[in-house]
């Protein structure tokens, strides 16, 4: 577990004490007591929140190139082909992930991942929502020590110069109050082309 993590694990399991002392004492009828432990608890929280919005205004984007694995745990996922196909003015790109456990248990992948494509100018291009029903999903039951092969399709305008893959996880979650990174957060892309 990262230091980041057990700060945000302190501050919430010290938060519980503290706001249980605020309103303990609020009943009790000593308000100016309850007050001043509010505001200290709430100068601990305004720190902590400004270094958590600094440091991820402040974090480069992490460039990965095609094959380097992205890890949560034990699983992880990689890009590990593109495959390139014109028609008319679009072109279709085939990119194969490869979803592994290096672990000793079956594990599921990461469950509400997501995959888009980014061009120079940042369009974003989600994948063609019609897959093949043979394809796994991303959060498919990976065994130990296994590895599996999952494709996604995008339509795409012909003559991109750049061309960069974003894998993240959509939806609430904790990993949004943990100073730096964390495992899909949207600030790693793989470079395509």
């Amino acid at each position: 577990m990262s230091f980041s993590r057990l700060v945000f694990y302190f501050l919430v399991l010290f938060s519980i004490p503290i706001l249980g002392s605020v309103v303990r004492s609020a009943v009790r009828g000593k308000l100016r007591d309850a007050f001043m432990m509010l505001r200290v608890y709430l100068v601990v929280v305004a720190v902590y929140a400004t270094v958590l919005l600094a440091t991820t205004l402040s974090i480069p984007i992490q460039l990965l190139t095609v094959g380097e694995p992205q890890f949560s745990g034990d699983w992880s996922i990689a890009v590990r082909g593109i495959r390139r196909f014109p028609h008319d003015q679009d072109e279709n790109y085939e990119v194969d992930f490869q979803l592994s456990n290096r672990g000793t248990k079956p594990i599921h992948g990461q469950s509400r991942l997501i995959v888009y494509l980014l061009t120079e100018d940042g369009t974003r291009f989600n994948p063609n929502p019609v897959s093949d029903p043979s394809t796994p999903p991303f959060d498919a039951l990976v065994n130990p020590g296994k590895s599996i092969t999952t494709t996604r399709i995008f339509v795409m305008p012909t003559n991109l110069n750049r061309i960069e893959l974003v894998i993240a996880r959509q939806g609430f979650r904790l990993d949004w109050f943990v100073i730096g990174r964390t495992p899909f957060d949207g600030r790693t892309v793989v470079k395509l082309q």
